[in-house]
């Protein structure tokens, strides 16, 4: 038992490294700060933060900053006891360019409630997803989007409370730019929208 549990904290502690690696600060249970903590090589200047909003529909291609982005669906692993729901994205996208560039959940994504709130990636549930969902399935941050190429995938994940059935997913294409954010694609978001994790899925 004490080499099992051993093993287990290796575990957790290496995706820790790899997680902080990718910028992730999990300072807030959920809302770590949005701002611009990653820093750019361009010096080309970029639009106002979701200066341009562009309305998504889920499972439909939309092109914006050289990337074809689809949100296929949201998978949800819920824990009862605690009340929460672990939001996880599937998703496509095309990188219209030669240059091979890298996203990650906490800049690129964030969830906005219905009364303003803001959301962002929490690593408990990347944590979840790295020990539960098939590695062929799930990337951990940060993933890499090849030039002229596709990636595709389960990202996240997000922590909301259980009886939020209703939500707006907020994706920036920043390409290689980790600071171009004046585009924002969003995507309302409803009960019948969320997805169970299942079998096919799970490890």
């Amino acid at each position: 038992m004490r080499i099992k549990k051993t093993a287990a904290l290796f575990m957790a502690a290496s995706l820790m490294a790899a997680l902080s690696a990718g910028c992730i600060n999990n300072n807030n249970k959920n809302n770590t700060s949005e701002e611009d903590i990653f820093p750019t090589l361009s010096n080309e200047t970029v639009a106002p933060i979701g200066s341009t909003e562009i309305k998504g529909e889920l499972g439909k291609e939309v092109t914006a900053n050289n990337t074809s982005f689809t949100l296929r669906s949201l998978l949800v692993h819920t824990d009862s006891a605690a009340k929460e729901r672990f939001i996880f994205f599937d998703i496509d996208l095309r990188n219209s360019t030669n240059k091979e560039y890298t996203l990650n959940t906490l800049n690129n994504f964030y969830i906005k409630l219905d009364d303003g709130t803001e959301v962002f990636s929490d690593v408990r549930s990347q944590l979840y997803a790295n020990g539960n969902i098939k590695k062929d399935k799930y990337f951990v941050d940060p993933f890499n989007i090849p030039s002229n190429g596709q990636f595709s995938g389960i990202v996240g994940g997000f922590i909301l409370k259980d009886d939020i059935d209703s939500f707006t997913v907020c994706f920036f294409p920043t390409g290689s730019n980790p600071n171009d954010k004046g585009t924002v694609i969003e995507y309302s978001i409803t009960a019948d929208d969320l997805k169970e994790l299942d079998s096919t899925l799970l490890k």
